[in-house]
């Protein structure tokens, strides 16, 4: 698994460093590395998952999945489609992404991304932007992080999303959603940021309404923040794959 993991940081470093100004890709390399493009034609790639049967998949942030047969495969097909319901702002958009262990045979494909609507609405809320009011630094256009379940048949999704968990708002644009992976115990593991502002020690004081737990604390002593609310935290929380 850990070379897995491996190869797709490599991989991805790789597709950021062929994807940037021509200026970068200019550069001397140093003795002993040559360098050749893999894919092109990809917009803002975040993840990059190699499945067991040879398929590459790669997520662009605005919220499009697409798929490659094998490295030898120069033609990307869309797999899944989920701009609409992806906010593609600052840090937010489609992040995570993790294939299945066993894929094909579970033919599944799990996404983490920052849906556009706040927990239990229906996106698109903002469409890829923020109004001000309320002002992406002001008091935050709010939406929530999702993680979700897609099934493949071939190359495409098939069947309706399964939404896994949607149940943490992220006010500030931020601190949004991490990344995937499936541990050695088959669990998925998900990180996340904690949607707070970066301008001011946020503990959920600011916004309309504010959070309802800080009512509670107004008359008592500040409270302190939690060990697990940090801005980008490593560890990774198992959830039913």
């Amino acid at each position: 698994m850990r070379w897995r993991r491996l190869a797709s940081i490599c991989a991805l470093a790789l597709l950021g460093t062929l994807l940037s100004a021509p200026a970068a890709r200019a550069s001397v390399l140093p003795t002993g590395f040559s360098e050749s493009v893999v894919w092109s034609g990809l917009t803002n790639p975040t993840n990059i998952e190699f499945a067991r049967d040879g398929h590459i998949f790669v997520a662009e942030k605005s919220g499009l999945i697409k798929v490659f047969d094998n490295e030898q495969d120069q033609t990307a097909t869309v797999f899944a489609d989920l701009r609409t319901e992806v906010h593609d702002f600052w840090d937010r958009g489609m992040l995570g992404l993790a294939v299945h262990p066993n894929f094909p045979a579970s033919p599944y494909v799990y996404v983490l991304s920052i849906y556009d609507a706040p927990v239990g609405g229906t996106a698109p809320t903002w469409g890829d932007a923020c109004a001000n009011p309320p002002g992406a630094t002001g008091d935050g256009c709010v939406v929530s992080g999702r993680l979700s379940r897609l099934t493949a048949a071939g190359n495409q999704m098939t069947g309706p999303e399964q939404v896994l968990v949607n149940n943490w708002c992220q006010q500030y644009p931020s601190h949004s959603v991490g990344d995937l992976a499936f541990g050695a115990d088959g669990a998925l593991y998900v990180t996340a940021g904690d949607g707070a502002s970066f301008n001011f020690a946020d503990y959920g004081q600011d916004g309309s309404p504010v959070n309802p737990w800080v009512s509670r604390w107004s008359a008592g002593p500040r409270p302190r923040p939690h060990a697990g609310s940090r801005a980008r935290p490593w560890s990774r929380s198992p959830t039913a794959a």
